[in-house]
């Protein structure tokens, strides 16, 4: 027969309780893990590419405005008439800068997303895997615990009553 060294009965109790505060505590914090990998996944799929396609739309308006600015400038019939045009030529300069920045930033977002978007499914994974821990392995040890507590209880009450 074997023997057990349990000195404090309390103790395991309490520990059953700490195992399912922890899978509680756990549980919420993989919800706000999967939140954020769910932002993380939105900002570089759906919300960065608005914005870069907006700031596009407005360099393209930018070097029309100016490029119709410069054609102004040199419409005119006598070449002496003509306004200096070195302000409007570097708008235009500026302005196509600005437009090869915004394509750059959109073609470069297009990996970023894809390598964004792999990682958080690579994360999906193990996420879930310690959500299932949460909710169902750490309970159940807990129940095992809370179980052989009781037995324990009622060996230490059956040896209190056999005692002289």
């Amino acid at each position: 027969m074997s023997t057990s060294n349990v000195r404090n009965i309390d103790s395991l109790a309490a520990m059953q309780v700490g195992i399912l505060r922890l899978s509680d505590d756990w549980s919420k914090t993989i919800q706000e893990l999967r939140a954020m990998v769910q932002r993380a996944e939105q900002y570089f799929s759906q919300t960065q590419p608005q914005y870069w396609r907006h700031q596009l739309q407005l360099a393209e308006r930018e070097i029309n405005e100016a490029k119709d600015d410069l054609a102004r400038k040199r419409a005119s019939l006598r070449p002496e008439d003509r306004p200096a045009a070195s302000e409007a030529v570097a708008r235009v300069q500026k302005a196509e800068r600005r437009l090869r920045y915004c394509e750059d930033k959109r073609r470069q977002l297009r990996s970023w997303a894809i390598e964004v978007s792999k990682v958080c499914d690579d994360l999906r994974g193990p996420l879930a895997d310690l959500n299932e821990h949460c909710d169902t392995m750490l309970p159940q040890a807990a129940r095992e615990l809370g179980s052989l507590v009781d037995q324990l209880r009622v060996y230490a009450e059956q040896t209190r009553q056999n005692e002289p």
